[in-house]
């Protein structure tokens, strides 16, 4: 059977070809420019506009895995049980859109096609494809970050903070001046350390007591210790406050004579100096993570097992620092901060507790930042494709 084409039709046909063409072309600019969002969802962008929804998405996720991190960290100190930490070290994200034209037409009588053609038809893809790149930390490296005590610099950067600043000593500092504050000590020990803070919080709060740098001698490897107390503005309200405080550090009382300011350097040391300053002995990352450990509520039917560690149970619980509750039943997600699921119980921090909020928020930037200190870039990668 031949099919004969008269050269009418041919010329027809060409010119109907011609015109999907067009229309094709058309409707696929008003497609990729205009209607993308409509095709693909509110959520999914191109160009920059990917970068301004992705980021945040990205971090979001990030966050939130780095708290489950930390909270895993803390859950498996009060077990005892070791953990393996990763650090993010870089994230890729591959955009790709394709788009799709179609046509159809028919030749020959219309009868044979009508109704049955799709003249003209189109279609987007979207396509996202993050890689998340991790590193193992461990190693000396990693050991000697977390052991190491905090340092004047950065205990100095910590204090700083308005807002709970005198609680903040009582979690990174174990001395000041021969007052014991150790998480071994019964209450009656910590007694004199726990009075000289609360007068220390009052000047604070009355704007008499700051935190700096030692003036003209910056942190530097060779200068460490550049963290200065200065009390000042104290004369005529306070000066009895002042000189209980300096009694209590074991520092001449002259030295609020006439309401002078009184500069104290800090030093990492232990007792009490020949010259006015403050001896000082920080606590490690480790030490913080054992302390929040303490904050664990582990479970009746655990301690009857014996599973969590009780070197632990001896030491001061880190109350009004941080609270880690436990329950059997999955909370809502509304509900907390961040929750692990841990030997068959789920662990969390309540989105309603601000002071464990604050702790938790607090042990997590130290904890990051020995991570990225303890993390070399030579250190193998592993590499994680979340999509196809």
């Amino acid at each position: 059977m031949r099919c004969c084409v008269t050269r009418d039709e041919l010329r027809a046909l060409r010119s109907a070809v011609r015109i999907v063409a067009i229309r094709a072309l058309m409707m696929a600019g008003v497609v990729l420019v205009c209607g993308c969002t409509h095709l693909l969802g509110p959520k999914a962008t191109l160009g920059p506009g990917s970068i301004v929804r992705g980021r945040g998405l990205y971090n979001e996720v990030i966050t939130h895995t780095n708290n489950e991190q930390t909270l895993e960290l803390i859950v498996d100190a009060r077990y005892g049980e070791p953990v393996g930490l990763l650090s993010v070290v870089s994230v890729t994200a591959n955009l790709r859109a394709s788009a799709t034209l179609g046509g159809q037409f028919g030749i020959g009588p219309s009868a044979n096609y009508q109704g049955n053609l799709v003249p003209l038809s189109a279609g987007v893809a979207y396509e996202q494809n993050p890689t998340i790149s991790y590193v193992p930390v461990q190693g000396e490296r990693f050991a000697k970050s977390m052991l190491t005590p905090i340092g004047p610099d950065l205990l100095g950067l910590l204090l700083s903070t308005e807002r709970d600043s005198h609680r903040l000593i009582s979690v990174l500092i174990k001395q000041i001046n021969g007052l014991r504050n150790s998480m071994l000590d019964p209450p009656a020990a910590r007694m004199p350390f726990e009075e000289s803070i609360d007068r220390l919080a009052r000047l604070q709060d009355a704007g008499q007591a700051t935190w700096t740098e030692t003036a003209g001698a910056p942190a530097s490897a060779n200068s460490p210790d550049s963290l200065t107390l200065v009390i000042h503005g104290y004369a005529p309200s306070n000066v009895d406050a002042v000189r209980e405080l300096l009694r209590m550090w074991g520092l001449s009382e002259s030295l609020a004579r006439q309401g002078h300011d009184i500069v104290l350097p800090v030093k990492l040391a232990f007792g009490n100096g020949s010259t006015p300053q403050l001896n000082v002995q920080t606590r490690s990352v480790y030490d913080l993570i054992e302390l929040a450990a303490t904050a664990v509520q582990v479970p009746p039917e655990h301690v009857a097992r014996g599973l969590p560690d009780p070197g632990l149970d001896a030491l001061r619980p880190a109350q009004g620092f941080l609270k880690i509750q436990s329950s059997p039943e999955q909370p809502s997600s509304s509900d907390v901060l961040v929750k692990v699921w841990h030997q068959g119980w789920w662990f969390y921090v309540s989105a309603s507790d601000g002071p464990s909020k604050a702790g938790f928020r607090f042990l997590q930037t130290l904890i990051n930042m020995r991570l990225v200190e303890a993390a070399p870039a030579t250190t193998p990668t592993l590499t994680i494709p979340v999509g196809k």
